[in-house]
């Protein structure tokens, strides 16, 4: 981007054509050499992330394969330089700094990736901004001018936390900073007025620069899965060489819906209890929840949970709706999938994402109900039998007057 104009500051915003930058008051600037420059700035629009995640089949904690996600991550790198212009003028002759060119981007001593500022041989331009998506290969990271091992900073992390694998199961985010850079050459002239050539460069400059330190957020994604287990050979008393695990951290290792599920035929409105069986090991706590298609229709309060009382089970109900009048006797289905989520007893924080384990079919059909009153029966009971589908015993039937069949049409006289 390129303009005579000088730059117009508001409230700590600076308006390009390539989009607005929020800027700090300070350039607060971590290292810099300036000559001929007036103002000067370089900012990232947005924090870049870097998401490592585990990528283990295997989910024992000796298995632990952390690795980072894609191959590159967008940096956006703003910035602007005004050059000091105009320093002294008289009748005949001008002198100052103008923009002759520059570069910006990523890097702390040189420029490991970089946009170039258009070069210039006009006296009357001193400044000039840009901004620029770079896509940063994670390799990059490794470059001894940003020195970043995002797995390292992870697991370095989980090595400190008071639980490594509570730590490892749970989402984190994680701030570094990496440097970015905006360079600038402000030359000085000297120009004798009424020539009509714009520029006379009696020096060029060294280049300008200035340094700073962004943030970089490393975003762990935890693994609710991950488990470890402590093995240990046994002292006396057991077999020679004997294996003892140890107390192993919380975990649900199974959870399912009931293997004959209670399919609903009858009256409606009606409720119908489903049960879930678990087990898992270690102690803490769990909450349950059952999906009915993309609706969430049961929640469940916290659960304790102790794997020494082996499998264990929830029972929940389904509220059934009277059916519709344009659909009586239908059947319907429902894709049933149930959820859990829990932490352990030393934890602090429950997972902020709930795991799916199983899911079934359940069907339902609403039956009509038929409990008309007869023959002066009270309270819809028929001979002592509630009218709910059962046969009571059977009514007098009524008795009918005799209807000759055929009859001999009557006489008639002659006439």
């Amino acid at each position: 981007m390129k303009t005579n104009a000088a730059w117009t500051l508001g409230a700590g915003v600076l308006t390009a054509g390539l989009g607005i930058f929020a800027l700090a008051a300070s350039a607060n600037a971590d290292d810099s050499k300036l000559k001929g420059v007036k103002n000067i700035d370089v900012f990232t629009n947005g924090v870049p992330e870097v998401i490592v995640s585990n990528v283990a089949v295997n989910k024992q904690l000796q298995n632990l394969q952390l690795a980072v996600q894609g191959n590159t991550i967008p940096v956006n790198v703003g910035g602007y330089v005004e050059c000091l212009g105009t320093v002294s003028e008289t009748l005949l002759m001008r002198d100052g700094y103008f923009l002759a060119g520059g570069a910006f981007g990523i890097g702390r001593t040189s420029l490991l990736m970089k946009k170039n500022l258009p070069n210039s041989n006009s006296i009357d331009n001193v400044s000039d901004m840009d901004a620029h998506a770079f896509q940063m290969p994670i390799a990059m990271l490794a470059n001894p001018q940003i020195d970043i091992d995002p797995v390292a900073i992870v697991l370095a992390a989980a090595d400190q936390a008071p639980n490594k694998v509570g730590y490892l199961r749970q989402d984190h985010v994680i701030t570094v900073k990496m440097p970015i850079r905006w360079e600038a050459q402000c030359d000085y002239y000297i120009r004798q007025k009424g020539i009509n050539k714009k520029t006379t460069t009696e020096s060029g400059e060294t280049i300008s620069y200035l340094t700073k330190d962004v943030s970089l957020k490393i975003k762990y994604q935890g693994d609710p899965q991950l488990f470890a287990v402590n093995a240990k050979l046994s002292q006396g008393g057991g077999l020679p060489n004997q294996v003892q695990v140890g107390d192993q951290p919380f975990k649900i290792t199974s959870m399912s819906f009931q293997p004959n599920m209670p399919h609903h035929v009858g009256a409606c409105p009606a409720e119908t209890t489903i049960r879930v069986n678990y087990m898992g090991q270690g102690k803490g706590e769990i909450r349950i929840r059952v999906n009915d298609g993309g609706t969430t229709i049961f929640n469940s309060s916290k659960i304790a949970f102790d794997s020494k009382n082996g499998q264990q089970h929830h029972d929940f109900e389904i509220a059934l709706p009277k059916a519709p009048k344009h659909e009586p006797n239908k059947t319907q289905n429902h894709n049933l999938r149930v959820y859990v989520r829990g932490k352990g007893q030393e934890e602090q924080v429950w997972p902020g994402n709930y795991q799916l384990m199983d899911s079934a079919l359940w069907k339902h059909r609403c039956t009509p109900s038929l409990n008309p009153a007869l023959g002066g029966a009270q309270g819809g009971k028929v001979g002592g039998y509630q009218n709910q589908g059962q046969a009571g015993p059977a009514a007098a039937p009524k008795r009918l007057k005799a209807v000759p069949v055929n009859p001999r049409p009557r006489r008639q006289d002659s006439q």
